[in-house]
């Protein structure tokens, strides 16, 4: 991947990504969901499968902050850790 000094690094990821790219901004969910056409139904098995990332996600970051070598260590992954569990976590409660 070849860059100049204008390009932004977030047009780096995107041309990086390749057709991937294409496929997900084009693909019948996503453009379901940014236009607010999406059915509950599939809104909700999305939801559901997020969820249960959301909850693996948490136990590996606890196994992070759980097996740091240090306290100086440990803190980083405890703030990012409360980050991803602070509204996020009530999103899915209040669903």
């Amino acid at each position: 991947m070849t860059s100049s000094n204008s390009e932004r690094f977030t047009d780096q990821l995107r041309l990086a990504a390749g057709d991937q790219w294409d496929r997900v901004i084009n693909h019948k969910f996503t453009k379901e969901l940014a236009a607010g056409t999406i059915s509950r139904s599939v809104l909700a098995k999305y939801l559901i499968q997020d969820h249960r990332f959301l909850d693996s996600f948490v136990v590996l970051l606890g196994s992070i902050v759980a097996h740091a070598r240090s306290l100086e260590d440990r803190i980083p992954a405890c703030q990012f850790l409360a980050v991803v569990t602070s509204t996020e976590n009530t999103y899915f409660e209040r669903c």
